[in-house]
């Protein structure tokens, strides 16, 4: 007796029959598809029994309520896309303002390295009439002393008499000097007051620009962040909203399952797709088929002799125990 066949014929078997549970498995996925699917196509166009109908109420139910769930999710996207443009209208104005300020606070600071830079010319120059004045009193005090020596002289020499012309024409250009130099110092007192007056005007000017920008961007970030938060409080009631339609469209799967296999049972089609009959008949008709094949496998397994084939299967255990330590033995190690 050749103890390997039945052991090899039983290992075939099962291997059949995973292979045929797979297959049922798909189908009856399928045919749960396209049982709903039925079921969603002729729902209302037949007369049910009371337990069938119940579903049918179900679905109108369920109908109602996803309509009223999706207005009002449609209301809510019209009031996120108003938010959206409130908002996007509320930025452009304040950039629009914040770029307004920015470029007369820009105009108004390209001004000042120039007037600094005059202004510290002026000042560098204003030193020149307080130490040029002391000078010019020494000088006249040594003429007049020098002119008083020579004036009341016994004898006075053609030297004399021309240094003394010198002296006087010197005083006279002493006298248009200090005048000169009182002008020059008057001028540049009151050109300096005016820059300093000018900077004094842009620096406070430049602090209200500043205020400005920062009560815009104050405002700004306030509104900004309420209509924020609306949008965001929308949004999740939104979600909420599409999730629990989603939800109710999950739960009309069932009844449109339960009226499908109905409609199938009585063989009533769609009118408008009887082909989604044809299909669940056909689904129907192949797990029939698989089943009966997972029965043949069993009622075969069942006529082996129990003793025999134990004794086989541990035969092809032990060989692929072996086998095993063999393939892993002959793997390079390290």
């Amino acid at each position: 007796m050749n103890y390997f066949k039945p052991g090899l014929r039983e290992i075939g078997r099962k291997l059949d029959r995973q292979r045929h549970r797979l297959r049922s498995r798909i189908a009856r996925r399928d045919l749960t598809k396209a049982e709903t699917s039925l079921g969603l196509l002729g729902w209302q166009q037949a007369e049910f029994d009371p337990q069938t109908q119940a579903e049918v109420d179900k679905i109108d139910a369920y109908e109602r309520e996803q309509a009223r769930l999706t207005n009002e999710s449609a209301g809510l996207a019209k009031e996120l896309r108003e938010l959206r443009e409130q908002r996007e209208a509320a930025r452009k104005i304040f950039e629009e303002q914040r770029r307004k300020v920015q470029l007369e606070r820009a105009t108004l600071l390209q001004t000042h390295p120039g007037i600094e830079k005059t202004l510290a010319d002026k000042r560098k120059t204003e030193p020149t009439f307080e130490k040029r004045m002391p000078e010019i009193e020494r000088e006249v005090r040594g003429i007049n002393r020098l002119y008083n020596e020579l004036l009341t002289a016994e004898k006075q020499t053609p030297q004399m008499k021309e240094e003394l012309m010198r002296l006087r024409e010197r005083t006279v250009a002493i006298a248009n000097e200090k005048a000169d130099l009182r002008n020059q110092h008057l001028r540049a007192v009151s050109e300096i007051r005016a820059l300093e007056t000018e900077l004094e005007r842009d620096r406070a000017t430049l602090a209200v620009l500043d205020k400005q920008l920062r009560d815009y961007q104050t405002q700004f970030d306030a509104s900004d962040s309420q209509v924020a938060g609306q949008i965001r409080t929308r949004e999740r009631e939104k979600s909420r909203i599409e999730r629990e339609i989603n939800s109710i469209e999950t739960a009309k799967t069932n009844p449109y399952l339960q009226i499908g296999r109905v409609l199938a049972d009585s063989d009533v089609a769609p009118m408008n797709q009887p082909g989604a009959l044809d299909k669940v008949k056909r689904l129907r008709g192949k797990l029939v088929e698989i089943d009966h094949l997972i029965r043949l496998s069993l009622e075969a397994t069942a006529m082996e002799d129990r003793d025999t084939l134990r004794f086989s299967l541990m035969m092809w255990g032990i060989i692929a125990f072996v086998t095993l330590l063999l393939v892993l033995a002959a793997i390079p190690r390290g």
